[in-house]
């Protein structure tokens, strides 16, 4: 129920953004705006400023409409000539994204970069760029929705341990050999502590460390997420099958490896409780196989 709940609720806002300004609470004087990050967009278009929209990264592909934008490039190789041919009034990015200042300056392009690491800098990202459009009604009912899919855990006492794969070395090769982790200061560990679980993996001060499969004997998970890059077409059962020569570990041992080639699944974004909603899934298939 709750899970329905929170689909209606993001399909609601995402409607919402298709409609225009309708719930504008103060002038915006943005009107030509590019996105580069796919969480920036999604979340323009779930506060109701899609239309405004003229520009987005190959990387971009939610809600639908935004496959038909004009492309402006990547992460590390964005297309100057059509930024400046969409005549943009504001470049929205991330903090990383640093490299566009000094474009963006000299051609006299305002830009307003956004923080997305952690779960809190993820939802005051929607209040950032509400306050920018006026749309600050919007931004609240985005971060409520997410925050009513976060259930009280705090009484439970067993929390299953939780490997989170973000990519893998060869997938569908039929063994794992080096996989990226969601370590503790990824918004990641956030969603799986407020999912009923613990974090596997906890001794990186890297955001997303590099771990072998010796690495993951070692760590010995009770529940393995698996997410992988829906242009690979490697099917959910297919990057099951990877994961069988790790037949010692419990996740393995127990059939509780779950893959997902979701796009939501790796975009911080208005979406980001879906992902809450399938760790709580995890968790709960997990605790009813031990009888709890």
């Amino acid at each position: 129920m709750k899970r329905t709940i929170l689909l209606l609720a993001v399909s609601l806002a995402f409607v919402a953004g298709c409609g225009g300004n309708a719930g504008t609470h103060a002038p915006a004087s943005y009107h030509r705006v590019i996105s580069f990050a796919p969480s920036i967009t999604e979340t323009l278009f779930a506060l109701g400023v899609g239309d405004r929209v003229v520009g987005v990264t190959r990387y971009c592909n939610y809600p639908p409409q935004v496959k038909n934008l004009p492309k402006v490039g990547g992460y590390t190789d964005p297309n100057f000539e059509i930024m400046l041919s969409l005549k943009p009034d504001l470049v929205l990015t991330l903090n990383q994204h640093s490299t566009l200042s000094e474009f963006l300056q000299k051609n006299g392009i305002a830009r307003k970069a956004v923080d997305n690491e952690s779960f809190d800098a993820i939802l005051k990202s929607f209040s950032v760029i509400g306050a920018m459009f006026g749309k600050t009604h919007q931004a609240d009912s985005i971060v409520a929705a997410i925050r009513s899919a976060i259930s009280d855990t705090a009484q439970k006492k067993d929390r299953p341990r939780i490997f989170l794969c973000v990519g893998r070395d060869n997938p569908g090769a039929g063994s794992i050999t080096k996989v990226y982790a969601a370590g503790p200061k990824s918004f990641y560990n956030t969603l799986i502590r407020y999912g009923g679980g613990v974090n596997a993996y906890s001794d990186s001060s890297f955001i997303y460390p590099s771990v072998s499969a010796e690495g993951i004997i070692r760590i010995s998970p009770d529940i393995i997420i698996d997410l992988m890059n829906s242009a690979s077409g490697l099917t959910p059962v297919k990057a099951r099958d990877d994961w069988r020569n790790l037949s010692m570990i419990p996740a393995v041992k127990n059939e509780l490896v779950f893959c997902s080639s979701d796009d939501f699944m790796t975009i911080p974004g208005p979406r980001i409780g879906l992902i809450l909603e399938y760790i709580k899934q995890a968790v709960e298939l997990c605790r009813d196989r031990r009888g709890q």
